[in-house]
């Protein structure tokens, strides 16, 4: 049984309604659907994502444990354009999109060398250096400080009654927490040091939660599947290692199945791709208790929001969420 957790309850805004918005490889291929999707609860919440024009990859599965200083370089250009387009903040929906540009971000808001270095392979490369660094925040985390739960209620038209979800965060939304700037899960009189860098925009980082109060002022019912939510997919070593990734994936369906879930949230498309292609070939295999499809949350907001099956693209999911949702009646 899961320990109640007495979460810390940061202050709305802080982020800014218009931001630039780096949609990364996978949102421009595989993951349109959480593009589109994304961009209507946006719109709906009064939110404006700027485009993030010439970006280029964050290297983030391709370059991290190759190149120190490529992988510094490729995010410091995409923080450059960012700046070029007057933004003091970066948004991304993928998690490891986002924990690249927060891992560069701390690396050049601590070490002045590294910025130092940054800004001049910046300008030799032809690019503006740094004035600023811009902060990065997982989608997720601008929608809840920026329009929270009261504003997903108010636009709900269709609630999600009746729909079991278990929101699942991948291993990198919340972790490492000194890049993520989630909360270390510390006594609570150890406050100052869980906070890191003095942020009060931040998630918890064993216990993250703003994807169930979204859900949740959506009329969803939240499942609970600690400690699942932030284990690691195997999405990264599914092609070097595809029999631990297919048991980390296992592992999570079962318990969101076991624990009555009739639908899985995610925030994360190399998550979210891992869930559903593992879950296809443990059901050929005749695994038990896996058949539990998968849906990005901003899908799922976006039909709570009135728009359909076609608006946010859930025939694109390979897991097919649809009979569950006509099942209720929500599609």
């Amino acid at each position: 049984m899961a320990v109640p957790v007495q979460f810390r309850k940061p202050p709305m805004g802080g982020i800014g309604k218009k931001v630039a918005y780096y949609p990364g490889c996978s949102l421009e291929g595989a993951a349109r659907a959480y593009d589109v999707s994304t961009r209507i609860v946006a719109k709906e919440l009064g939110l404006e994502l700027d485009y993030l024009e010439d970006y280029n990859c964050c290297g983030a599965m391709e370059t991290k444990n190759v190149s120190f200083w490529g992988t510094m370089l490729l995010n410091a250009r995409n923080m450059s354009l960012a700046r070029r387009q007057g933004h003091n903040v970066i948004v991304a929906p993928c998690n490891g999109c986002s924990f690249s540009l927060q891992r560069v971000e701390y690396f050049l808001e601590t070490d002045k060398n590294t910025l130092d270095r940054i800004n001049q392979l910046l300008q030799e490369a032809g690019e503006k250096p740094l004035d600023n660094i811009p902060h990065t925040y997982h989608i997720l985390e601008w929608f809840y400080h920026e329009a929270g739960p009261e504003k997903v209620k108010e636009k709900t038209k269709k609630p999600l009654r009746g729909l079991k979800v278990a929101s699942y965060y991948g291993c990198l939304y919340t972790r490492p927490h000194f890049y993520a700037r989630t909360y270390s899960h510390l006594a609570p009189e150890d406050e100052e040091q869980a906070r890191p860098r003095k942020r009060e925009t931040a998630d918890d980082d064993e216990h993250p939660y703003y994807m169930e109060a979204l859900l949740e002022a959506a009329g969803a019912t939240s499942v609970e599947i600690e400690p699942m939510h932030t284990q690691c997919c195997g999405g990264p070593h599914s092609l070097s290692d595809e029999e631990v990734s297919e048991k980390f994936v296992m592992m999570i369906l079962q318990t969101a199945k076991r624990n009555g879930a009739d639908i899985i949230a995610t925030e994360c498309p190399l998550c979210h791709a891992s869930l559903e292609m593992y879950r296809h070939r443990l059901m050929l295999k005749g695994v038990p208790d896996v058949d539990v499809p998968a849906a990005y949350f901003t899908q799922l907001l976006g039909l709570a929001f009135g728009y359909s099956v076609n608006d946010v693209k859930l025939k694109d999911n390979l897991s097919d969420p649809i009979p569950v949702l006509k099942r209720l009646g929500l599609a």
